[in-house]
């Protein structure tokens, strides 16, 4: 008989405090995608997962993309440090995720819009079968990217992270859920942007 393993507590954590200096002078994440906010696509997408609990780190309380965030439900949370880079992001999702004794934290990027709630749910999937001992990255078929999911071992590691390498070290031993390249577009330029916009139009 297979022993059920309870369904893991996870802490969905959207970060959005990014500095954007290859975007231009142009709020990034305020940016239209298909009638939506840039940097709502991900917390829509991630709200529809059910986690049991939801945040998102910016660099300011009064962003343009707050009032779509907290309407979805995810508590917003302000980075001191965000200037510092992405591990400080990293860092505080990962304490955030501790007091909530969490049993995992989602790792999202509120700049990878074209994420799929399928995609999101195999992560969380492939983690349950494993337990707090992984970390799961998704596989463009050359790397391991974000999103992904760190099993609460790693909590204490993460949290120690600071400047721009985020969780990179992590990420190159995790296991991997592999997702179509086209859905982990990460928009760092207007280029990109219009690279998104034409994906949605043309889906492959």
């Amino acid at each position: 008989m297979t022993e059920h393993r309870p369904d893991p507590s996870i802490c969905a954590a959207i970060l959005a405090a990014g500095q954007s200096r290859r975007f231009g002078h142009a709020d990034k994440l305020s940016q239209q995608l298909d009638g939506v906010m840039l940097g709502h696509h991900a917390s829509h997408t991630a709200a529809r997962l059910g986690c049991d609990h939801q945040v998102i780190i910016t660099s300011e309380a009064n962003h343009l993309c707050a009032q779509g965030w907290t309407a979805r439900g995810f508590a917003v949370h302000v980075n001191p440090l965000a200037q510092q880079g992405m591990g400080t992001s990293v860092a505080m999702a990962a304490q955030i995720a501790a007091d909530k004794d969490a049993d995992a934290v989602l790792i999202c990027l509120a700049d990878m819009p074209l994420v799929t709630r399928e995609h999101f749910q195999a992560l969380i999937d492939r983690f349950g079968q494993h337990g707090d001992d992984r970390v799961i990255a998704s596989g463009n078929g050359t790397a391991a990217l974000p999103p992904a999911i760190f099993g609460k071992r790693y909590f204490a590691e993460l949290a120690d992270l600071e400047g721009q390498y985020g969780a990179k070290a992590l990420l190159a031993k995790a296991a991997m859920v592999a997702a179509p390249p086209a859905i982990l577009i990460d928009i760092d330029t207007p280029d990109d942007l219009e690279t998104a916009r034409q994906l949605i139009k043309n889906p492959a």
